[in-house]
């Protein structure tokens, strides 16, 4: 590719970066404000309960992502979800497709993990979840984007990742374990070749 093509597709993929921070960022805010000021903190009753097939708990599979109990546990998750995005914005060719399939795929993971008669809210099933893609990627599916950012930046993942993994009180192990779980397997099938910029003359 001539500098021309590699411009256009830097472009490209910073207009995909700040799309997912819009994606994700802006549902999980908004909803938090909007919970707090005019929902009474209701919304937060439509987390996940595990193996229950009620309407509540099958919303919080696709939304509990956007549920937080205060707002440190909102700005932790941001503050993670910051660095991960950035990099899905960059070397993913649809981030929010593979986004999407992320939130999903946590929260059926954790329908399935959690311990009977608990509720899991927050976005920390997806912030495991990315984890888990990026390493399942750099590993089984030779993404060398992923590979490099999780080595470079793997001392304070690793270390994220061992701590959520250790059992705590109010704090979602089922979620923590089944994202990185579902990223692993989606990360390890996501090998895929980089979108080419075409020039017409």
């Amino acid at each position: 590719m001539n500098w021309q093509q590699w411009s256009s597709l830097i472009m490209m993929r910073l207009k995909q970066v700040i799309g997912s921070y819009a994606f994700v960022l802006l549902p999980m805010w908004g909803m938090f404000f909007l919970n707090k000021v005019a929902l009474f903190g209701l919304w937060n009753i439509f987390g996940i309960v595990p193996r229950t097939l009620d309407l509540g708990s099958i919303v919080g599979v696709f939304a509990s992502w956007t549920m937080h109990g205060n707002f440190t546990h909102l700005l932790s998750n941001t503050l993670v979800l910051l660095q991960i995005l950035f990099l899905f914005g960059l070397f993913e060719n649809n981030a929010y497709r593979t986004i999407t399939k992320l939130i999903i795929a946590s929260g059926v993971m954790t329908w399935l993990l959690g311990s009977p008669l608990s509720i899991h809210i927050g976005a920390s099933g997806l912030c495991f979840a990315m984890l888990g893609y990026m390493i399942g990627g750099a590993i089984f599916a030779r993404r060398w984007g992923y590979l490099l950012a999780c080595i470079i930046m793997g001392a304070g993942y690793w270390f994220t990742i061992k701590q959520g993994l250790m059992p705590q009180q109010g704090i979602s192990f089922a979620a923590h374990f089944g994202g990185l779980c579902a990223g692993l397997l989606l990360g390890a099938n996501s090998k895929h070749a980089y979108t080419r910029i075409t020039t017409s003359y």
